[in-house]
């Protein structure tokens, strides 16, 4: 079977993981469709070629050269599309023509007879992102209603999506999100990882990692780690991350931050984290927080969980499905920061923090078996399969 796995540039560490897992299968060839990010990324799985349509989708650009280029990629996409043997596309994510691709990208495929599967990642990202309108949301239907299978990650996510767009629940399959495989863990220690950062080793170290974006409530985050910086001096907020779009948001956070956390109790690093300095965060911080107001799932649990490091996250999308309370972290309110200091102080309090060492060798033991992309490999595969059974 050759199938092809469409990732428009986004999410690198995902494609790693998931070519990882479905590179195990002797009977499959994988085609990438994919940017320059993926460039040396998947070199080294066998039966794997990566095709590299989409060129430089990151640096920056004006707007013609980025129309021109936008536009070179979609002739390219028809092309292959016309000429692979592939028998499926996976579709991981979108391109950058939402209701083109929704629709008529999605026909062409058909046209040429293939059988497709998509990743839902968000169900309804438009939603989340407050850009939803009448033609987005009917074009987003349209698609999942195209599709010969698509896969979330939990079932939370299957009843919304049959709920918000009327999928048949019989199309939709629940394959969880993978453990990030691809970046280094090396056993960096905490004093060597703090003392890159600049952090005292008693310090109680509090991690925000991500893009920076309004969605994710960073600013609850600001106002519980003030709450509990008032009860404990020893308490860091770390923020690290590139602000996405926008900056006013970024600026009211620096300027939130001022006012009501001392400077020597929080560190801004609003950049791009390369990949080989990304441990040292994760081996620096105590736990990480998702503040969330509102998402379906996020890759940075399974980033953490790679380095054993306990999650707070607030009771929103899927996080309770991943983030075991007392286990693996805790799960406070959505929108409260009065909660959120308190179940980070819980987590202060507790055996997740006291044995640390103990903590993180249990949570990566743990969450390797369940998020293992061999296992994900193997049922998306069967996915597959069943698609071509149907034929």
């Amino acid at each position: 079977m050759k199938i092809s796995i469409l990732n428009a540039g986004q999410q690198t560490d995902y494609l790693y993981g998931i070519v990882s897992g479905l590179s195990e299968i002797p009977s499959l060839e994988i085609e990438v469709v994919d940017s320059d990010s993926s460039v040396g990324v998947i070199d080294s799985f066998p039966r794997t070629t990566l095709f590299n349509l989409r060129g430089d989708n990151l640096s920056a650009q004006s707007l013609f050269t980025k129309a021109w280029h936008i536009g070179k990629y979609y002739l390219r996409l028809l092309w292959y599309t016309a000429h692979t043997q592939s028998e499926i596309f996976h579709i991981q994510w979108e391109n950058s023509i939402k209701l083109f691709d929704r629709t008529i990208l999605i026909l062409y495929y058909k046209m040429f007879g293939k059988k497709l599967v998509h990743t839902a990642h968000n169900i309804y990202k438009d939603a989340r992102d407050g850009r939803t309108t009448f033609l987005r949301r009917i074009s987003l239907k349209a698609m999942y209603h195209l599709m010969d299978c698509v896969i979330v990650h939990t079932q939370k996510m299957k009843e919304e999506l049959c709920s918000l767009f009327h999928v048949s629940p019989e199309k939709v399959v629940v394959i969880p999100h993978g453990i990030n495989n691809r970046i280094p863990r090396r056993g960096i220690s905490q004093k060597d990882a703090r003392g890159k950062l600049g952090i005292e080793l008693t310090a109680h170290a509090i991690l925000f990692f991500g893009q920076i974006d309004e969605y994710k409530g960073i600013e609850k985050l600001i106002d519980a780690a003030s709450l509990l910086i008032k009860e404990n001096p020893a308490v860091v907020l770390i923020i690290a991350g590139k602000p996405k779009r926008q900056l006013k948001y970024t600026a009211k956070l620096k300027l939130q931050a001022v006012n009501i956390i001392p400077k020597n109790n929080i560190l801004f690093r609003l950049q791009f984290i390369p990949v080989d300095e990304v441990e040292t965060y994760f081996a620096a911080a105590d736990c990480l927080v998702l503040p969330y107001k509102n998402i379906y799932q996020s890759g940075i649990i399974f980033l953490a969980y790679r380095f054993g490091l306990p999650i707070i996250a607030t009771d929103v999308g899927s996080f309770r499905e991943d983030v075991i309370d007392g286990v693996t972290g805790f799960i406070c309110k959505p929108n409260n920061a009065e909660d959120m200091a308190e179940k980070l102080n819980c987590f202060f309090d507790s055996n997740l923090f006291r044995q640390c060492e103990k903590t993180r060798a249990h949570i990566i033991e743990l969450t390797e078996q369940k998020y293992s992309w061999s296992n994900i490999g193997r049922q998306t595969y069967e996915v597959y399969a069943r698609v071509m059974k149907r034929s």
